[in-house]
């Protein structure tokens, strides 16, 4: 009986381990996979990271965004902007339908500078397998692109 529950025990905490690793990897394929939706600029790719409707608090001002397309590229490539990058990502929850990260971005101009930074907070599900964001929190971003 003790080594039945011993082999349970193991094979939880293995398929325990194994599934948060999983999410993990899909977590951070997601993460990479927004950045570079945006910095291609690609409005289908990028909108579809985010669950309808979704929480927005950017700069303060708070909105639930019913909205499919709430980001403009064409005013952020009009400004000296070519790419942004990720300077650090930190997880503070991750399952395998929920995770909480915080993201400290660079956006980078045509030299390669970074001529602003800033951090933001995801809150990402998983609902019918997909995962997106729920809520978004930036408290100081760059406007240019915001609608």
């Amino acid at each position: 009986m003790k080594m039945i529950r011993l082999f349970l025990k193991k094979i939880f905490y293995s398929l325990f381990f194994l599934s948060t690793c999983l999410s993990a990897n899909e977590i951070d394929k997601f993460i990479n996979d927004y950045f570079d939706a945006f910095n291609r600029s690609d409005s289908i790719k990028f909108h579809n990271k985010f669950h309808n409707p979704f929480i927005r608090i950017i700069n303060g001002e708070k909105k639930l965004t019913f909205d499919e397309k709430w980001f403009n590229f064409s005013d952020l490539n009009s400004t000296d902007w070519s790419y942004s990058s990720i300077l650090d990502y930190e997880k503070f929850l991750e399952t395998d339908n929920e995770a909480i990260v915080k993201i400290n971005y660079g956006r980078h101009n045509s030299e390669g500078s970074i001529y602003n930074s800033g951090y933001g907070y995801m809150v990402l599900t998983k609902i019918n397998n997909k995962w997106g964001i729920s809520t978004y929190i930036a408290p100081s971003i760059p406007i240019e692109g915001i609608e």
